[in-house]
Protein backbone atom coordinates (compact mmCIF):
# COMPACT_ATOMS: atom_id res chain seq x y z
CA UNK A 1 0.00 0.00 0.00
CA UNK A 2 1.44 3.35 -1.05
CA UNK A 3 1.08 6.74 0.65
CA UNK A 4 -2.00 7.78 -1.36
CA UNK A 5 -3.79 4.52 -0.59
CA UNK A 6 -2.93 4.99 3.07
CA UNK A 7 -4.67 8.37 3.12
CA UNK A 8 -7.64 6.81 1.30
CA UNK A 9 -7.87 4.14 3.97
CA UNK A 10 -7.75 6.75 6.74
CA UNK A 11 -10.44 8.89 5.10
CA UNK A 12 -12.66 5.89 4.36
CA UNK A 13 -12.56 4.87 8.02
CA UNK A 14 -13.17 8.37 9.37
CA UNK A 15 -16.52 9.65 10.54
CA UNK A 16 -16.12 12.83 8.52
CA UNK A 17 -13.59 15.09 6.77
CA UNK A 18 -10.13 15.38 8.32
CA UNK A 19 -7.58 18.17 8.35
CA UNK A 20 -4.09 17.33 7.02
CA UNK A 21 -2.77 17.47 10.59
CA UNK A 22 -5.39 14.94 11.74
CA UNK A 23 -4.43 12.68 8.83
CA UNK A 24 -0.81 13.03 9.93
CA UNK A 25 -1.73 11.95 13.46
CA UNK A 26 -3.34 8.78 12.09
CA UNK A 27 -0.26 8.09 9.95
CA UNK A 28 2.11 8.48 12.89
CA UNK A 29 -0.06 6.20 15.03
CA UNK A 30 -1.20 3.51 12.61
CA UNK A 31 1.21 3.71 9.66
CA UNK A 32 4.60 4.67 11.13
CA UNK A 33 6.43 3.41 8.04
CA UNK A 34 5.30 6.60 6.26
CA UNK A 35 6.60 8.90 8.99
CA UNK A 36 10.25 9.98 9.13
CA UNK A 37 11.07 8.51 5.74
CA UNK A 38 14.37 9.08 3.99
CA UNK A 39 12.66 11.70 1.85
CA UNK A 40 11.41 13.52 4.95
CA UNK A 41 14.85 13.46 6.54
CA UNK A 42 16.57 14.61 3.35
CA UNK A 43 14.21 17.58 2.92
CA UNK A 44 14.61 18.61 6.56
CA UNK A 45 18.41 18.43 6.25
CA UNK A 46 18.23 20.62 3.14
CA UNK A 47 16.26 23.20 5.09
CA UNK A 48 13.03 22.78 3.08
CA UNK A 49 11.06 22.02 6.22
CA UNK A 50 11.52 22.85 9.88
CA UNK A 51 11.14 19.27 11.09
CA UNK A 52 9.79 15.82 10.19
CA UNK A 53 6.22 16.79 11.13
CA UNK A 54 6.23 19.64 8.62
CA UNK A 55 7.73 17.38 5.94
CA UNK A 56 4.93 14.86 6.49
CA UNK A 57 2.32 17.63 6.47
CA UNK A 58 3.62 18.95 3.14
CA UNK A 59 3.42 15.47 1.62
CA UNK A 60 -0.18 15.13 2.82
CA UNK A 61 -1.14 18.49 1.31
CA UNK A 62 0.48 17.56 -2.03
CA UNK A 63 -1.12 14.11 -2.16
CA UNK A 64 -4.54 15.37 -1.11
CA UNK A 65 -4.55 17.94 -3.87
CA UNK A 66 -3.19 15.70 -6.64
CA UNK A 67 -5.55 12.72 -6.26
CA UNK A 68 -8.84 13.31 -8.07
CA UNK A 69 -10.88 11.20 -5.64
CA UNK A 70 -9.94 13.50 -2.73
CA UNK A 71 -12.10 16.53 -2.05
CA UNK A 72 -10.32 19.45 -0.37
CA UNK A 73 -12.70 21.87 1.31
CA UNK A 74 -10.83 25.19 1.47
CA UNK A 75 -13.75 27.14 2.92
CA UNK A 76 -12.27 26.48 6.36
CA UNK A 77 -8.75 26.82 7.70
CA UNK A 78 -7.03 24.48 7.78
CA UNK A 79 -8.70 22.79 4.82
CA UNK A 80 -10.55 19.51 5.34
CA UNK A 81 -10.09 16.44 3.17
CA UNK A 82 -12.63 13.76 2.35
CA UNK A 83 -13.23 11.13 -0.30
CA UNK A 84 -15.12 12.36 -3.32
CA UNK A 85 -18.06 10.42 -4.73
CA UNK A 86 -16.98 8.91 -8.07
CA UNK A 87 -19.08 8.08 -11.10
CA UNK A 88 -19.07 4.56 -12.56
CA UNK A 89 -21.22 4.54 -15.67
CA UNK A 90 -24.62 5.77 -14.51
CA UNK A 91 -24.08 4.87 -10.87
CA UNK A 92 -22.55 6.96 -8.13
CA UNK A 93 -20.54 4.91 -5.67
CA UNK A 94 -19.46 6.46 -2.42
CA UNK A 95 -16.56 4.80 -0.61
CA UNK A 96 -17.38 3.50 2.84
CA UNK A 97 -15.09 2.27 5.64
CA UNK A 98 -12.95 -0.39 3.97
CA UNK A 99 -9.57 -1.87 4.71
CA UNK A 100 -8.40 -1.73 1.12
CA UNK A 101 -9.81 -0.29 -2.13
CA UNK A 102 -12.29 -2.79 -3.59
CA UNK A 103 -13.97 -3.30 -6.94
CA UNK A 104 -16.90 -1.27 -5.62
CA UNK A 105 -14.75 1.80 -5.12
CA UNK A 106 -13.28 3.58 -8.11
CA UNK A 107 -10.16 5.68 -7.73
CA UNK A 108 -8.77 7.82 -10.51
CA UNK A 109 -5.51 9.70 -10.21
CA UNK A 110 -5.25 12.89 -12.21
CA UNK A 111 -2.49 12.68 -14.78
CA UNK A 112 -1.21 15.88 -16.33
CA UNK A 113 -0.89 15.64 -20.10
CA UNK A 114 2.46 17.34 -20.57
CA UNK A 115 3.25 15.47 -23.84
CA UNK A 116 -0.09 16.62 -25.26
CA UNK A 117 0.64 20.24 -24.31
CA UNK A 118 4.08 19.97 -25.90
CA UNK A 119 2.52 18.83 -29.18
CA UNK A 120 -0.09 21.61 -29.08
CA UNK A 121 2.67 24.22 -28.85
CA UNK A 122 4.84 22.61 -31.54
CA UNK A 123 1.96 22.16 -33.98
CA UNK A 124 0.62 25.70 -33.52
CA UNK A 125 3.86 27.61 -32.96
CA UNK A 126 3.41 30.05 -35.86
CA UNK A 127 -0.22 30.76 -35.00
CA UNK A 128 0.50 31.35 -31.31
CA UNK A 129 3.54 33.48 -32.14
CA UNK A 130 1.43 35.71 -34.38
CA UNK A 131 -1.29 35.91 -31.72
CA UNK A 132 1.24 36.91 -29.07
CA UNK A 133 2.62 39.82 -31.08
CA UNK A 134 -0.80 40.83 -32.38
CA UNK A 135 -2.28 41.04 -28.89
CA UNK A 136 0.81 41.88 -26.85
CA UNK A 137 -0.03 44.90 -24.73
CA UNK A 138 2.92 45.16 -22.36
CA UNK A 139 4.21 48.72 -22.36
CA UNK A 140 7.75 49.87 -22.93
CA UNK A 141 8.76 49.72 -19.21
CA UNK A 142 8.02 45.98 -19.13
CA UNK A 143 10.17 45.29 -22.18
CA UNK A 144 12.89 47.80 -21.25
CA UNK A 145 13.55 46.39 -17.79
CA UNK A 146 13.28 42.83 -19.11
CA UNK A 147 15.98 43.50 -21.70
CA UNK A 148 18.22 45.45 -19.33
CA UNK A 149 18.01 42.75 -16.66
CA UNK A 150 19.08 40.13 -19.22
CA UNK A 151 21.85 42.29 -20.68
CA UNK A 152 23.47 42.93 -17.27
CA UNK A 153 23.24 39.38 -15.89
CA UNK A 154 26.96 38.69 -16.41
CA UNK A 155 28.06 42.21 -15.59
CA UNK A 156 30.51 42.75 -12.73
CA UNK A 157 28.08 45.40 -11.49
CA UNK A 158 25.83 43.01 -9.59
CA UNK A 159 23.85 45.75 -7.87
CA UNK A 160 22.89 47.30 -11.22
CA UNK A 161 21.71 43.91 -12.47
CA UNK A 162 19.60 43.36 -9.36
CA UNK A 163 18.12 46.84 -9.61
CA UNK A 164 16.94 46.08 -13.15
CA UNK A 165 15.44 42.76 -11.99
CA UNK A 166 13.71 44.53 -9.12
CA UNK A 167 12.28 47.16 -11.45
CA UNK A 168 11.25 44.49 -13.94
CA UNK A 169 9.26 42.66 -11.26
CA UNK A 170 7.40 45.85 -10.37
CA UNK A 171 6.70 46.53 -14.07
CA UNK A 172 5.45 42.95 -14.46
CA UNK A 173 2.90 43.41 -11.67
CA UNK A 174 4.63 41.63 -8.80
CA UNK A 175 4.12 44.51 -6.35
CA UNK A 176 0.57 45.84 -6.50
CA UNK A 177 -0.62 48.80 -4.50
CA UNK A 178 -3.45 48.44 -2.03
CA UNK A 179 -4.48 45.63 0.28
CA UNK A 180 -4.79 42.87 -2.31
CA UNK A 181 -2.31 41.39 -4.77
CA UNK A 182 1.34 40.33 -4.45
CA UNK A 183 3.89 42.31 -2.48
CA UNK A 184 7.68 42.27 -2.78
CA UNK A 185 10.25 42.43 -0.02
CA UNK A 186 12.60 45.39 0.29
CA UNK A 187 15.51 45.64 -2.14
CA UNK A 188 18.12 45.25 0.59
CA UNK A 189 16.75 41.90 1.72
CA UNK A 190 16.40 40.72 -1.89
CA UNK A 191 19.93 41.76 -2.89
CA UNK A 192 21.43 40.23 0.24
CA UNK A 193 19.86 36.87 -0.56
CA UNK A 194 21.27 36.98 -4.11
CA UNK A 195 24.79 37.96 -3.00
CA UNK A 196 24.88 34.80 -0.88
CA UNK A 197 24.04 32.77 -3.99
CA UNK A 198 26.47 34.45 -6.37
CA UNK A 199 28.79 31.43 -6.68
CA UNK A 200 25.89 29.11 -7.57
CA UNK A 201 24.42 31.62 -10.02
CA UNK A 202 27.72 32.00 -11.88
CA UNK A 203 27.97 28.21 -12.11
CA UNK A 204 24.37 27.86 -13.31
CA UNK A 205 24.82 30.47 -16.04
CA UNK A 206 26.88 27.86 -17.90
CA UNK A 207 24.14 25.22 -17.78
CA UNK A 208 22.52 23.97 -20.98
CA UNK A 209 18.94 22.68 -20.85
CA UNK A 210 19.99 19.78 -23.08
CA UNK A 211 22.60 18.58 -20.61
CA UNK A 212 21.06 18.68 -17.15
CA UNK A 213 21.85 16.19 -14.41
CA UNK A 214 21.16 15.67 -10.71
CA UNK A 215 24.06 17.87 -9.61
CA UNK A 216 22.96 20.77 -11.81
CA UNK A 217 19.37 20.53 -10.64
CA UNK A 218 20.67 20.62 -7.08
CA UNK A 219 22.42 23.93 -7.83
CA UNK A 220 19.22 25.39 -9.25
CA UNK A 221 17.28 24.15 -6.23
CA UNK A 222 19.67 25.92 -3.87
CA UNK A 223 19.24 29.16 -5.83
CA UNK A 224 15.44 28.86 -5.83
CA UNK A 225 15.29 28.11 -2.11
CA UNK A 226 17.64 30.97 -1.28
CA UNK A 227 15.96 33.81 -3.18
CA UNK A 228 14.03 36.19 -0.94
CA UNK A 229 11.81 38.40 -3.06
CA UNK A 230 8.10 37.89 -2.31
CA UNK A 231 6.66 39.20 0.95
CA UNK A 232 3.23 37.69 0.38
CA UNK A 233 1.83 34.47 -0.99
CA UNK A 234 3.84 31.89 -2.86
CA UNK A 235 7.40 32.08 -4.22
CA UNK A 236 7.12 30.20 -7.53
CA UNK A 237 6.08 33.07 -9.80
CA UNK A 238 8.42 35.69 -8.33
CA UNK A 239 11.42 33.37 -7.98
CA UNK A 240 11.06 31.96 -11.49
CA UNK A 241 11.00 35.48 -12.95
CA UNK A 242 14.11 36.41 -10.98
CA UNK A 243 15.92 33.24 -12.05
CA UNK A 244 14.86 33.65 -15.68
CA UNK A 245 16.64 37.00 -15.84
CA UNK A 246 19.78 35.45 -14.39
CA UNK A 247 19.55 32.05 -16.11
CA UNK A 248 17.35 32.50 -19.21
CA UNK A 249 18.65 29.33 -20.88
CA UNK A 250 17.39 26.97 -18.17
CA UNK A 251 14.65 28.75 -16.16
CA UNK A 252 11.53 30.24 -17.79
CA UNK A 253 9.27 32.84 -16.20
CA UNK A 254 6.27 30.98 -14.80
CA UNK A 255 2.89 32.65 -14.45
CA UNK A 256 -0.35 31.54 -12.84
CA UNK A 257 -2.76 32.86 -15.48
CA UNK A 258 -0.78 31.68 -18.48
CA UNK A 259 1.69 28.87 -17.68
CA UNK A 260 -0.27 27.01 -15.00
CA UNK A 261 -3.66 27.55 -16.61
CA UNK A 262 -2.35 26.22 -19.94
CA UNK A 263 -0.59 23.20 -18.40
CA UNK A 264 -2.80 22.34 -15.42
CA UNK A 265 -6.11 24.02 -16.12
CA UNK A 266 -5.94 26.00 -12.88
CA UNK A 267 -3.80 28.57 -11.07
CA UNK A 268 -3.23 26.59 -7.87
CA UNK A 269 0.17 26.74 -6.16
CA UNK A 270 1.06 25.25 -2.79
CA UNK A 271 2.32 27.87 -0.37
CA UNK A 272 5.33 25.70 0.43
CA UNK A 273 8.72 26.54 -1.01
CA UNK A 274 9.91 22.94 -1.26
CA UNK A 275 6.80 21.88 -3.17
CA UNK A 276 6.98 25.01 -5.33
CA UNK A 277 10.53 24.08 -6.34
CA UNK A 278 9.34 20.59 -7.28
CA UNK A 279 6.56 22.11 -9.37
CA UNK A 280 8.95 24.45 -11.18
CA UNK A 281 11.35 21.62 -11.95
CA UNK A 282 8.48 19.49 -13.23
CA UNK A 283 7.20 22.24 -15.53
CA UNK A 284 10.70 22.78 -16.93
CA UNK A 285 11.58 19.12 -17.45
CA UNK A 286 8.18 17.93 -18.68
CA UNK A 287 7.20 20.88 -20.85
CA UNK A 288 9.78 23.60 -21.56
CA UNK A 289 12.73 21.31 -22.28
CA UNK A 290 10.78 18.95 -24.62
CA UNK A 291 9.48 21.91 -26.64
CA UNK A 292 12.88 23.61 -26.80
CA UNK A 293 14.59 20.32 -27.76
CA UNK A 294 12.54 19.83 -30.91
CA UNK A 295 14.86 20.31 -33.90
CA UNK A 296 12.33 22.10 -36.10
CA UNK A 297 11.32 24.37 -33.25
CA UNK A 298 14.96 25.28 -32.59
CA UNK A 299 15.33 26.46 -36.19
CA UNK A 300 12.14 28.49 -36.01
CA UNK A 301 13.10 30.01 -32.64
CA UNK A 302 16.57 30.87 -33.89
CA UNK A 303 15.06 32.78 -36.80
CA UNK A 304 12.73 34.72 -34.49
CA UNK A 305 15.57 35.63 -32.13
CA UNK A 306 17.66 36.95 -35.03
CA UNK A 307 14.76 39.24 -35.99
CA UNK A 308 14.88 40.96 -32.61
CA UNK A 309 13.64 44.31 -33.88
CA UNK A 310 10.50 42.66 -35.18
CA UNK A 311 10.15 40.27 -32.23
CA UNK A 312 11.78 42.04 -29.24
CA UNK A 313 10.30 39.68 -26.64
CA UNK A 314 11.97 36.61 -28.20
CA UNK A 315 15.02 36.94 -25.97
CA UNK A 316 15.72 33.22 -25.38
CA UNK A 317 14.29 29.90 -26.46
CA UNK A 318 12.50 29.44 -23.12
CA UNK A 319 11.02 32.95 -23.34
CA UNK A 320 9.75 32.09 -26.80
CA UNK A 321 7.99 29.02 -25.39
CA UNK A 322 6.51 31.28 -22.71
CA UNK A 323 5.38 33.72 -25.42
CA UNK A 324 3.65 30.90 -27.30
CA UNK A 325 1.80 29.83 -24.17
CA UNK A 326 0.57 33.42 -23.78
CA UNK A 327 -0.33 33.47 -27.48
CA UNK A 328 -2.33 30.26 -27.04
CA UNK A 329 -4.33 31.90 -24.26
CA UNK A 330 -4.87 35.02 -26.35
Amino acid sequence: MNFTDTIRKILASANGPLTPREIGDFIKKDFPEFYGTQSHIRNVNKGHYKDINHALLAQIYLTSKSARDFFCDRSSRPMKVSLRARKDGDQIRIPGPVKEPTNNTIYTRKKLDYPGKVQIILQNADTYHQAYYREENFGDPCLYFHQRALETRQSPKLVEHLEYIYAMLVAWGMNRLGKGGPKMKGFEEFSKSIVQLEEEIIKAQKFDYRDMNKEKWSVLEKIFMGIQIMATGTSLVGNSKVMHHMLPNIVPPIDRNYTLTFLHGNTNIFNDKGLEWQLMKEVITEFFIPVASDNEFQLRAGDWMRRNREFPWDTSIFKIVDNLVIGARK
